[in-house]
């Protein structure tokens, strides 16, 4: 029998869903938002979403979170696989890498024979891994069959839930409809769900209350129009409440009122009411499981009831036959399973248990649990609800449930480990309770959690004894670099210069304090302080080498940041020659050193070495856990690479930096990889996803207060645009950057943005402003001798000649770039001094060199992975009447294996990671010939012959940790 209430008043939404089904025959995803109050319908209207799904013969997976288990780790995805993922073919599972299944198998039950391949213990690294583990597996179910994902209640998601839910509306590829259903969103999921709404992906669906001619639809069996009248006035015209007051009402429990008086949690005190007026028709055993049923969870199994209950089985399963018969609970589709019929009934009965009684239930139902050897993530909820201060198995029991979710759930951890340090008796010394204090902290930072990290901190710093002055430094030195995490780096100072007045000038906190003021200058762009400030530490820090290093290297940065060159590239000799002193250990206490020496690095385009810094760093923060440097070690990565002119790596790099910067929760960090991210992308013509992440970073600059970021945002906007083709857009975006304080901005990534100005000039016809723009552009250049910079404006000059119809002086200026170019180590500056060579000989009739030089720039230009530019120089070649072959490009902003098909990507992808063909073949249900098929087709588009080549396309498009155990950012190169 369907128990569910009628769908009324819902026309117009109905005719979303079914638009926003129809879309997963187009093969892509999509997402519906339902928003709305309690009990308004979106569980109701979820329910249809589904029931609609698999009318039309799709994949429906539904989950929905609950308001009491909010800190149990990925408590909603687990609730939506999880049974599903216990039936699928042993063949599919086989098909899957065996470090993808100790990923999965380590989050999800019913994979318990997985569990013998251990996962690296990384730590946070170890969540993006998840969060890919979840990603393919969903994205191979979706090859065969169209899913839609229902996960209703996201409001009460665990964070852990919101990080993989996050990664699936950033990256999911293929026919999946992610249907979320909330009240307000979590503050983790805000940012994903405003990228999509700028992109156009999407609907939200934001429910009303009903009519009241759709409330008389709604309302079932015979009451007379007084009643009605005062259900609606009580109701509100929300749906869930009408009903639950014309239940009452039969009873004659409703009596005319003022209005729907609200209780706790914004539910009518006349729906709790009737709710409870509705209890009174069970027998008391009814009630005491329904109670216990309230405790165990929003899901729950007979027998973990009957030991909340103290019930015998025979009892419990009568009771539940009564209360499914009154509609307070309902079966699910797993066995012997139930759930309420809607969390605010289970909220009611919760909240209406004697405390005493619920204390003890949730003390049973803990030892229930341990007795039947749940993990400690499993009980510790129960027993932070039940535990005395002093219980020292308690306190066990909550620091490992903690230190367990740690590596993928490290805000639950940190909560967890709060709970625990509640639990320590008053008397307890102090050493111990700071060093819980300590680790709650760290595990709400990795987390993003900066805040509550910031509230731990205090908590610590309170209880640190007057005279402990070293360790009130290295608190405060953690404060600073929470508030900087959280997006807050100036407000530090005066903490800072406080502590310092208690220190010996020479000690390692006063060392330490003083690089904090350092930082502090870099943050405000005060670059002559800043090195003032480091200088002062170099000079007193001989016996500390690698303060030493660390403050050498922020003067480099700031002599750079100057202009001062010679300086900065003396001083950064110097320090280099400290820093191959120093061991990773000794790294790793300051791992930000080698994110320094990387920045003045690439301000000095020594990209080589750039990239060396930022791998190590990168490498140390894994291998010690210490995440929050991971998207700036990444991000410094994707800018050598494209200094480097490895467009193809700087793409996937700048992918797993985004992604990391979003889970890190910091705006600064998220601003910079999604600047990255649209740079490597305009380059790879990838123009839809450099425009989506470049107006990301504007519309989160835009909430800084610190002015750069907004314009270097626009920077990036403008160069998105352009390789779009619009050069008029692009244009009205760079207007602030042709005359101004925000010119120098121009200099950047060695002098890029004053070629995207002269571009947009030229596009638009301003020949005159592009010569200006080019003159200005290489003065400013040469009196840097950065060749990069040099080579790229010479580059812009050779394109305005050109653009004059000065093919000789075009000619002359390109050929004269290319050594120049060609020095840097950057083919891709080559290609392009090159092509303009090729272009300049062609328009003087030279056609033969020409064709020379532009072979060779489009096929450098292609290899590289810079379609855009490879595009233009075959378009130039075709111009001359060259015949040749057209290479593959798959689907707009397709690269790499982008140009296969869904079903070819996945035979690739299984290919790749050593399947023999009749695996292949077990694990899709085709035929091995017709993997032999695909196969040869999939060898044609990306031009390979070998599995080996095979393998290393992807690994270059894509992030597959498990097939070495290595992290995302690390599998590409």
């Amino acid at each position: 029998m369907d128990t569910r209430p009628a769908l009324v008043g819902r026309a117009r939404e109905v005719v979303e869903i079914e638009e926003a089904l129809n879309r997963l025959a187009d093969g892509q995803p999509w997402m519906v938002q339902i928003v709305g109050e309690p009990g308004i319908g979106k569980s109701r209207l979820m329910a249809e979403v589904c029931r609609r799904g698999e009318d039309r013969g799709y994949l429906v997976l539904d989950g929905r979170a609950a308001e009491f288990e909010r800190d149990i780790p990925f408590g909603l995805i687990v609730d939506a696989l999880n049974d599903y993922l216990g039936s699928l073919e042993p063949a599919l599972l086989r098909a899957l890498d065996e470090g993808l299944l100790a990923e999965l198998a380590s989050v999800f039950p019913s994979l318990p024979r997985y569990d013998r391949i251990a996962p690296r213990r990384d730590y946070n690294a170890e969540r993006y891994r998840l969060h890919y583990a979840i990603r393919n597996l969903l994205e191979r179910l979706t090859a065969r069959q169209p899913m839609v994902l229902a996960l209703d209640d996201i409001h009460w998601a665990d964070a852990a839930s919101v990080e993989v839910l996050t990664h699936l509306l950033r990256r999911f590829r293929g026919p999946l409809l992610g249907a979320i259903a909330y009240r307000q969103p979590p503050i983790r999921l805000v940012g994903a769900l405003e990228a999509a709404a700028r992109a156009g992906f999407g609907t939200r669906l934001e429910l009303s209350p009903l009519s009241t001619a759709d409330a008389e639809r709604l309302i079932r069996g015979e009451l007379d129009d007084a009643t009605r009248a005062v259900i609606y006035r009580e109701s509100g015209g929300n749906p869930f409440y009408i009903e639950q007051l014309a239940r009452a009402s039969r009873g004659g429990a409703i009596r005319p009122g003022p209005g729907p008086e609200r209780g706790s949690g914004m539910v009518p005190r006349a729906v709790i009411a009737a709710i409870r007026e509705e209890l009174s028709a069970v027998n008391r055993d009814a009630r005491r499981t329904l109670q216990a049923a309230a405790v165990a969870g929003e899901s729950f199994e007979p027998e973990l009831v009957g030991a909340i209950a103290e019930q015998a089985e025979d009892d419990v399963l009568g009771s539940v036959d009564a209360l499914v018969e009154f509609d307070f609970i309902r079966s699910t589709e797993a066995p012997r399973r139930f759930r309420f019929r809607h969390p605010i009934v289970r909220r009611a009965v919760y909240d209406a248990i004697p405390q005493g009684w619920r204390i003890g239930a949730h003390a049973r139902a803990a030892a229930a649990l341990a007795a039947a050897h749940a993990p400690a993530v499993a009980l510790a909820h129960h027993v932070e609800s039940s535990a005395v201060v002093g219980d020292e198995q308690a306190i066990a029991l909550l620091v490992q449930a903690g230190r367990d979710a740690a590596p993928r759930a490290p805000e639950t951890a940190g909560r967890w480990l709060l709970a625990a340090t509640r639990l320590l008796p008053q008397t307890e010394d102090d050493e111990r309770r700071l060093a819980m204090l300590s680790e709650a902290a760290t595990a709400l930072t990795y987390a993003g959690a900066y805040e509550e990290a910031l509230d731990v901190l205090a908590q610590a710093s309170d209880r640190l004894p007057p005279e402990a002055h070293e360790e009130r430094a290295r608190l405060v030195a953690r404060i600073a670099f929470a508030k900087r995490m959280s997006g807050r780096p100036l407000e530090s100072r005066s903490l800072v210069e406080q502590a310092l007045i208690s220190l010996p000038a020479d000690s390692r906190g006063a060392l330490e304090l003083t690089l904090e003021l350092a930082i502090d200058h870099y943050w405000r762009g005060e670059f002559g302080p800043m090195h003032d400030v480091a200088q002062d530490v170099w000079s007193r820090a001989g016996g500390a080498p690698l303060f030493a290093v660390w403050a050498g290297a922020l003067c480099s940065l700031a002599s750079a940041s100057e202009n001062r060159l010679a300086q900065a590239r003396s001083e950064l000799r110097e320090v280099e020659a400290a820093c191959a002193t120093l061991s990773d250990e000794q790294l790793a206490e300051h791992i930000d050193v080698l994110g320094y020496l990387a920045q003045a690095s690439s301000l000095l385009e020594r990209s080589d070495d750039a990239l060396q810094y930022a791998r190590r760093g990168l490498r140390l923060a894994e291998s010690t856990g210490q995440s929050p440097y991971i998207p700036g070690q990444l991000v410094l990565q994707t800018n050598a690479l494209a200094m480097k002119g490895r467009i193809t790596e700087a793409v996937a790099v700048a992918e797993s930096a985004t992604d990391a910067a979003l889970l890190a929760g910091n705006d600064q960090f998220a601003v910079w990889a999604l600047w990255a991210d649209a740079m490597a992308c305009s380059a790879a013509g990838d123009t839809s996803r450099a425009l989506t992440s470049a107006r990301e970073a504007a519309a989160r600059a835009e909430k800084m207060t610190e002015t750069f970021f907004s314009s270097l945002s626009r920077l990036h906007v403008a160069a998105a645009l352009n390789a779009a083709g619009d050069a008029a857009g692009a244009r009205a975006e760079l207007a602030a950057f042709e005359a101004g304080p925000d010119q120098y901005l121009l200099d950047v990534h060695g002098g890029q943005g004053w070629e995207l100005l002269i571009q947009t000039q030229l596009a638009l016809g301003d020949l005159e402003a592009a010569a200006e723009s080019a003159s200005t552009a290489e003065a400013r250049a040469r009196s840097t001798s950065l060749p990069q910079r040099t080579a790229t404006a010479m580059c812009a000059r050779a394109a305005v000649l050109l653009a004059g119809d000065d093919a000789a002086g075009a000619a002359s200026v390109a050929r004269e770039a290319v050594p120049l170019a060609d020095s840097t180590g950057n083919p891709l500056l080559g290609a392009r001094a090159r092509a303009l060579v090729g272009a300049a000989l062609g328009r003087l009739g030279d056609v033969e060199r020409a064709i020379a030089e532009l072979e060779y720039a489009e096929r450098t230009l292609f290899e590289a992975g810079a379609l855009r530019e490879a595009d233009a120089a075959a378009q130039e070649l075709r111009r001359l009447g060259w015949r040749g072959p057209r290479r593959a490009r798959g689907a707009p902003g397709a690269r790499g294996s982008g140009v296969l098909s869904a079903r070819e990507r996945e035979v690739a992808t299984l290919v790749a990671a050593g399947k023999r063909n009749r695996e292949v073949a077990a694990a899709l249900f085709l035929s091995e010939k017709t993997v032999e098929s695909h196969l040869a087709r999939i060898y044609d588009k990306l031009g390979v012959r070998s599995r080996a080549a095979l393998a290393s396309i992807l690994a270059a498009d894509d992030y597959t940790p498990a097939g070495d155990s290595r992290s995302r950012a690390r599998a590409t190169y």
